[in-house]
């Protein structure tokens, strides 16, 4: 006996309509986690940024599809928890995205809340103070399931009622990354006066247990009344008047009792300076607060004895990345204080604790390289011979006095801006011999600081230059990200490099500032850019001969080019902004 089956019912058997709503379900919140806006930082406000990416759109996209997609898709809550309010267009969106996710109660929202001066405002296209109160009632109400909360204000007004909300809502027991922007372009300092001179309010009744990441843009919060900065992992203070920043006490209490720290962002902001007050007294920099956790650090516009205040404080033994847009002063102070270095044995190094000893151990006498070393090429492994018995010692370390006392293992630095002396240049330079990626606009450092790393020149203890050696800078440096460099330069760099290496491994890939609009200035550069870059030595036909150079082109800083970019996500179509 034999059935038939209607050819309409097998192919649909077989397409994608056959696929289970798990199955289904499970493919969408992939897809809408595809373009994931947390993936680099949890922070999506940026100093001195207008400019944002867009929510991801895919739920929209599938919700568009046919009508069993849509209906799956709107009955997947998760799909709907990221609400994005920066036109009043959004408004509409964020309602029918707060009751699609809050059928499930376990809902978690990511907001972000960008508002614009009111000079720039324009009604029906951006946020202002006409709008705010609206957006403040739309999503307060769902306070409790607060994941992450971006809010962006640039008027007094808005401030105002960002602190009624914000200090009467209640707890936010769900929250985990909090980033408060308020800056605006002050025309007098009445308005400057006007906009700092109230107290900060206590904002969700100090109940936010779950808090690891916080930035505050121009933003203060009751330093001496705010108990929930501790266990943080995330921090950046940006654009504080020195009389809004937190006391000593309050920054030595907040970073001491986040251990689990891992990046840390100053940008013209940190400790208040000392005033006399007891809490605004700084501690002897004897006193070190260890943050062994603590692998990323930016500095961006500090003076250089207020930067080196904070930092030699500091100890980050595990300081992996460091970024750093400091101009126009003199910052050699800072860069002698990281390098300052001293060779130890490891095991005269202290613990996880951060303390270091202040007093070498006593030595033991070392005197035979171990044979196989020799023969292998290897690093040489020191051996023991007191007693008449030989012990096999850890290779002798280099430890920097400084806060960063594994300098050496340092594997990302990127240099905005950076004025300071050659020999600083060139002994910084020199300390960093783990570094695998290095970003320098050469446009804002000194113009002899390419010569030093390229080997042209060197400079001696007086600080005064000479012909450089062979010596290669960095030998471990894989990828650069460079600005300012001419195609000449850099092809000769490229040759430079690859030749030492000897084909294999080496600096093999370069970023370099290049746009269109660039092409015909620099022929040299224009044919790197296109080609890349390939090295091959003469007479020679084997695949070791050839040393490759990937060469992309980056273009980041200026304003043409973020008008190309697409505009944000606010023309949606009716149905997107409609109620399921």
């Amino acid at each position: 006996m034999s059935f038939s089956v209607p050819a309409g019912l097998l192919c649909q058997s077989r397409g994608i309509h056959s696929l289970p709503v798990e199955l289904l379900t499970r493919i969408f919140a992939l897809g809408a986690g595809f373009d994931y806006l947390y993936e680099e930082s949890p922070f999506l406000l940026k100093p001195n940024q207008d400019y944002y990416s867009p929510p991801p759109s895919f739920q929209l996209l599938v919700s568009h599809v046919c009508h069993r997609w849509r209906q799956v898709a709107l009955r997947t809550p998760s799909l709907w928890t990221t609400v994005h309010l920066r036109e009043p267009v959004h408004l509409a969106r964020a309602r029918a995205y707060l009751d699609r996710c809050s059928t499930s109660a376990a809902y978690l929202l990511d907001i972000l809340v960008d508002t614009v001066a009111p000079e720039e405002h324009i009604p029906g296209v951006t946020l202002c103070l006409e709008e705010i109160v609206e957006v403040f009632d739309l999503i307060i109400p769902h306070v409790q399931h607060w994941r992450s909360f971006h809010l962006k204000v640039r008027s007094n007004e808005c401030k105002l009622q960002a602190r009624r909300y914000l200090s009467t809502c209640g707890p936010a027991p769900s929250l985990e990354t909090l980033q408060l922007y308020h800056f605006e372009d002050y025309s007098t300092s009445q308005d400057l006066w006007i906009a700092t001179y109230r107290p900060p309010v206590v904002v969700f009744n100090n109940s936010v247990p779950k808090l690891r990441n916080v930035s505050l843009i121009g933003v203060n919060l009751p330093w001496l009344k705010s108990p929930y900065l501790m266990n943080l992992q995330k921090l950046e203070l940006a654009l504080h008047p020195d009389n809004i920043r937190p006391p000593y006490d309050s920054w030595d209490r907040m970073l001491r009792l986040s251990p689990q720290l891992q990046s840390l962002y100053l940008h013209y902001s940190g400790p208040r300076l000392e005033s006399g007050e007891p809490s605004s007294a700084w501690t002897p920099t004897k006193e070190k607060i260890a943050l062994d956790m603590l692998s990323d650090l930016r500095f961006t516009d500090l003076d250089p004895d207020y930067l080196c205040g904070v930092v030699e404080r500091l100890y980050l033994p595990s300081a992996r990345k460091m970024s750093w847009d400091l101009p126009e002063q003199d910052f050699t102070p800072f860069i002698e204080l990281l390098s300052r270095k001293t060779e130890r044995h490891p095991s005269e190094a202290s613990g996880s604790s951060g303390e270091v000893s202040s007093t070498a151990g006593p030595t033991k006498r070392r005197s035979k390289i171990a044979i196989s070393s020799l023969l292998s090429g290897s690093d040489p492994e020191v051996l023991d011979e007191s007693d008449g018995v030989l012990v096999r010692l850890p290779r002798p370390d280099v430890l920097f006095e400084g806060p960063l006392p594994h300098l050496g293992r340092l594997e990302t630095l990127a240099i905005a801006a950076l004025e300071c002396s050659l020999l600083s240049w060139q002994t910084l330079l020199q300390s960093m011999d783990g570094l695998k990626r290095l970003e320098v606009d050469f446009r804002r450092v000194r113009p002899e600081s390419w010569k030093v790393f390229a080997g042209a020149v060197e400079v001696d203890s007086r600080g005064a230059l000479r012909l450089g050696s062979s010596r290669l800078l960095l030998p471990r440096l894989q990828t650069f990200k460079v600005a300012g460099v001419s195609g000449v330069e850099a092809q000769r760099e490229m040759t430079r490099r690859a030749k030492t290496a000897g084909g294999e491994g080496g600096l093999g890939h370069w970023i370099i500032r290049w746009s269109p609009g660039m092409k015909g200035e620099d022929t040299v550069l224009d044919e790197l850019v296109q080609h890349g870059y390939t090295l091959k030595e003469d007479g020679r036909s084997d695949l070791s001969s050839f040393a490759m150079v990937k060469v992309e082109t980056y273009f980041e800083d200026d304003e043409e080019e973020l008008d190309e970019e697409p505009e944000p996500d606010g023309s949606q179509d009716e149905d997107s902004l409609g109620s399921p």
